[in-house]
């Protein structure tokens, strides 16, 4: 019997990664691998593309390849999504084509005017529906992330212990998601720790490692401790809420068990923007104090700034930056960006009711670098801020001053590995990268440069068909729009969003043979709307 082809490919198409790809970035998608996993090894033959590791797909002979293909991404991938897929039905009309994703889940009935099926689950519901549509001898029999198919050169591997996440925040996907927190079986932790023998660190990419029962958290650091003792790994590391940093004996605990050190959202340094966020979590404990206390308990401490136009002053962003460079306790920022008002979260719902998005805005726009909304100080100065992010907003001499500081300071407490994890944000101001025209097909004079303003922002060559397509698929190469030009939430966006909780579509799997209900709807659209 002849093996199913399949071709997942996460895609990823912003401003700031680069379109040569991002093989070396910590931390890595294992989207791939883990859809990868809905699939009996023995019955299929799997090919896997991660746009933002490896950039754009651009040989588009392998969408001629695959009879199922399976898109996923992050919200701003979308418009990269669509155009996969119309290249795809060009090059080979009888491949079906599966959306998932965040942007499945909060757009669905947009999604199904482009894609055959929309899945709003998790890679379980990918099983299920390879099992109805292609009999169950081609799910697998375990659904466990593929991590043998990911490149085994990197020294950092990535697992997953749990789902979702215990908070609501105001601007996260996960908010607008409305999914509760659920952790993986131990046995499922175990087995992504058998494929990752041997590399320097495994990553989680858990929202937040630390929620759920205690005594699962306690279960999952004695299977690290236990693998960590033995060689089979050198270290751990994991995304965690700030609350987990509010008692000294946690900190403790995961050292002991081989945890290198953490990413966690400080967001902002000012407790008035947390509340605004909705971050309660981190309101227990100043968020210099943690960082300080990660890093004093021999773990490095990872973070990111948020920056609210609409609510603080570019001179209080940059003075709060200055602050932390003069402060060698701390470890910079890992990144700065805006605060996105991603689809369907309550930041997105209170911008739309007070109709404060800026008129023309397109989903790609919601990257973290474009001017979104109105904001407190005159525009150009806010994209001026855009613009230095880019690059970094401390100097290089701030850079080299923190740098030493913080290696003299912790030289004696942080293993060699943390240390030069927590010395990396300075190495990235010594080395910021060249260019900004991340989503552009190809960096050169063609790709337009950015202006940092949503609205004004040029679309990119990916937007430039490289074949000939059917008239039903050139509206595939169309931005999602966001708002039209009064600044009013835009009339195909409706459906879901218009209200304030959008009605859930169900997702039937058809049977064996059976053609599913999206690709039935699919063939009675105008033509304009496949």
């Amino acid at each position: 019997m002849r093996k199913l082809r399949v071709l997942i490919v996460n895609c990823y198409a912003d401003n700031n990664s680069g379109a040569r790809g991002n093989p070396l970035f910590v931390p890595q998608s294992i989207a791939p691998q883990a859809l990868a996993g809905a699939f009996a090894a023995e019955a299929c033959e799997l090919r896997l593309h991660c746009e933002f590791r490896s950039g754009p797909l651009e040989d588009l002979r392998r969408l001629a390849w695959p009879q199922l293909l399976v898109l996923t991404g992050l919200n701003t991938a979308l418009d990269r999504m669509k155009q996969l897929c119309a290249y795809a039905k060009t090059l080979n009309p009888g491949v079906v084509v599966v959306a998932g994703g965040p942007l499945a889940r909060v757009l669905p009935q947009l999604c199904a005017r482009y894609f055959d099926i929309v899945l709003d689950g998790d890679v379980e519901a990918l099983a299920e529906l390879v099992a109805g549509m292609y009999g169950p001898a081609l799910r697998a029999g375990s659904v466990t992330p593929r991590l043998d198919l990911a490149p085994r050169w990197h020294p950092v591997g990535y697992a997953e212990a749990s789902r979702n996440c215990n908070f609501a925040c105001s601007f996260c996907s996960m908010t607008a998601e409305g999914r509760t927190y659920q952790p993986l079986p131990l046995a499922h932790v175990r087995a992504q720790l058998e494929q990752l023998q041997g590399k320097q660190c495994v990553m989680f990419l858990d929202q937040n490692f630390f929620g759920g029962a205690r005594a699962d958290l306690l279960a999952r650091l004695a299977l690290l401790q236990e693998f960590c003792d033995a060689g089979r790994i050198k270290g751990w590391a994991a995304l965690v809420t700030s609350d987990f940093f509010a008692k000294p004996e946690w900190l403790q605990r995961a050292r002991q068990s081989g945890c290198i050190g953490f990413f966690s959202g400080v967001e902002s340094l000012d407790d008035e923007q947390l509340r605004r966020y909705e971050k309660k979590q981190n309101l227990q404990l100043p968020g210099a104090e943690r960082i300080e206390r990660c890093l004093s308990a021999g773990m490095t401490f990872h973070y990111g700034l948020i920056f609210d136009p609409r609510e603080r002053r570019v001179a209080a962003l940059r003075a709060e930056v200055e602050a932390i460079a003069a402060n060698p306790a701390l470890t910079l920022p890992s990144f700065i960006s805006l605060a996105i008002p991603l689809l369907g979260t309550p930041m997105f719902h209170r911008l739309v009711a007070a109709q404060a998005l800026l008129p023309g805005l397109k989903l790609r726009d919601m990257d973290g670098r474009s001017l979104l909304t109105d904001s407190l100080d005159p525009a150009d100065e806010v994209c001026r801020l855009l613009a230095d992010m880019d690059h970094c907003l401390i100097d290089a001499a701030g850079a080299r001053r923190h740098a030493w500081g913080l290696w003299r300071r912790y030289r004696r407490t942080l293993p060699a590995r943390a240390l030069l994890s927590a010395l990396s944000p300075d190495l990235a101001c010594l080395l910021p990268r060249f260019g900004t025209a991340a989503r552009e097909h190809h960096l050169g004079p063609e790709a337009p440069r950015r202006t940092h303003h949503g609205p004004s922002e040029a679309l990119g060559t990916l937007y430039r068909p490289r074949i000939a397509l059917e008239a039903r698929y050139q509206c595939f190469f169309e931005p999602t729009c966001v708002t039209d030009a009064a600044g009013e939430l835009h009339g195909e966006l409706q459906a879901d969003l218009g209200r304030r909780n959008p009605v859930e579509i169900p997702v039937h799997f058809p049977g064996a043979g059976q053609r599913s209900p999206a690709l039935r709807r699919e063939q009675s659209q105008p033509a304009g709307l496949r």
